[in-house]
């Protein structure tokens, strides 16, 4: 029997789907590395939630040859602590890992998943430049995200931008790649800050707001940084009687209950899922308990589904495998159909524009079809401000080996 299919010991922290009878199945180790705790522990609490009930269900199909048990690693939010965790995962013998949801984590193990031939499963969206043989790109680069967002934007409410971000690749990134796009359709970038990550003190930038108001500001903050930004902005243009668009590509039911009601500000996501886009999905969900199923919970439900499906189509658990299937054979999934690209190992994503009212996401805009996935935005009219169509990135960009 391969080293893959053979039972994987467990470490403090373990979540596994216990059988409520034995079963003989070989079973599968995989990795979950996503933080429950720190600044943005609410996109990490959704994405495990979603990776926990993939799991419930995929365990729970008898028809299923092989079973997946999943070692966990929490890194708490503490950047340092990503390198141990994955670490302990690859030392467990672990070659798929679930997780991360910052940028900045994802790079940091990079390089241990290259030294040791690990696939990491990345369900969150991200700020594109990127393309590495070790990842499976699932939540949404630029072109399926951020454009889309900018081009409503620049056709319902105007020309004046003002660019906010934490202050790391995520934020920096993507204010480069709006300021781009905004430039080139003509409109003005008002200003450009950035904070630290967990930072709440935003009074300054806010009377800047107030006092020369922007169409729409676009909002590339993270966590509780967001949160606090949105509720002091909501509380000043409430006093000065300004309805104020706010724009994020990283905002979802996982976190309005942090946000809070907004009585001034019209806040606007877009990403491959909302509650609203396929609500019988999120009832079905319900069977596990309690669920808001956002599109970290159902990028990281997919990822682990779509995981599991190639498995049992391949009976190979190697990372290089699993992606030969996949590069050939596209999965269903709630996302719609995944088809890897061998060439970028990106997806083409359901893209969704959203506006929050009366406490939910509902769905403004949608894209005819699923967009290719562009990350270096080598096919992507900026001057247009929306995606192309073609169906693939330029060849010459490939992944690096």
């Amino acid at each position: 029997m391969p080293d893959f299919f053979r039972p994987k010991p467990s470490l403090s922290g373990v979540a596994t789907q216990a059988p409520s009878a034995p079963d003989q199945r070989p079973t599968v180790a995989v990795g979950f590395l996503l933080s429950t705790e720190g600044t943005y522990r609410r996109m990490g609490r959704s994405a495990l939630l979603g990776l926990q009930d993939a799991l419930a269900d995929i365990n729970a199909d008898a028809q299923r040859s092989v079973r997946l048990e999943a070692i966990c690693s929490d890194p708490q939010g503490d950047p340092a602590r990503y390198s141990s965790g994955v670490a302990e995962l690859l030392g467990a013998g672990v070659r798929h890992i679930f997780g991360t949801t910052l940028s900045a984590s994802r790079k940091e193990i990079i390089p241990d998943l290259d030294q040791h031939g690990a696939l990491l499963w990345y369900s969150s969206p991200y700020e594109g430049y990127e393309s590495s043989e070790s990842v499976l790109y699932l939540g949404g680069c630029p072109n399926q995200t951020l454009l889309p967002l900018l081009g409503y934007a620049l056709s319902e409410f105007g020309r004046r931008a003002f660019l906010l971000g934490s202050n790391y690749v995520w934020g920096w990134e993507s204010n480069r790649i709006a300021r781009e796009v905004l430039e080139a359709n003509g409109a003005e970038v008002m200003g450009e800050k950035y904070a630290h990550l967990g930072a709440i003190g935003f009074e300054a930038l806010i009377e800047t707001l107030i006092q020369d108001p922007p169409a729409f500001v676009l909002n590339n903050l993270v966590g509780e940084s967001s949160y606090s930004f949105l509720q002091q902005l909501d509380l000043a243009c409430s006093r000065q009687g300004l309805r104020l668009p706010v724009l994020s590509c990283n905002l979802t039911e996982a976190e309005l209950d942090a946000v809070g009601p907004m009585q001034a500000l019209r806040l606007l996501s877009c990403g491959p899922f909302f509650e609203a886009v396929d609500p019988a999905f999120c009832d079905a969900q319900q069977r596990h308990g309690p669920r808001v199923c956002s599109h970290y919970y159902t990028s990281a439900y997919t990822a682990l589904r779509v995981f599991a499906d190639a498995l049992q189509a391949s009976n190979d658990a190697s990372p290089t495998a699993i992606c030969e299937y996949l590069y050939g054979h596209p999965v269903a999934s709630v996302l719609g159909t995944v088809s890897l690209s061998s060439r970028n190992h990106h997806s083409a994503l359901a893209s969704h524009i959203a506006e929050l009212r009366d406490g939910r996401f509902e769905v403004v805009q949608s894209a005819h079809q699923p967009i290719a996935a562009d990350p270096y935005l080598t096919h992507t009219d900026v001057h247009a401000g929306v995606a192309s169509r073609h169906a693939a990135p330029a060849p010459r960009l490939r992944i690096v080996k």
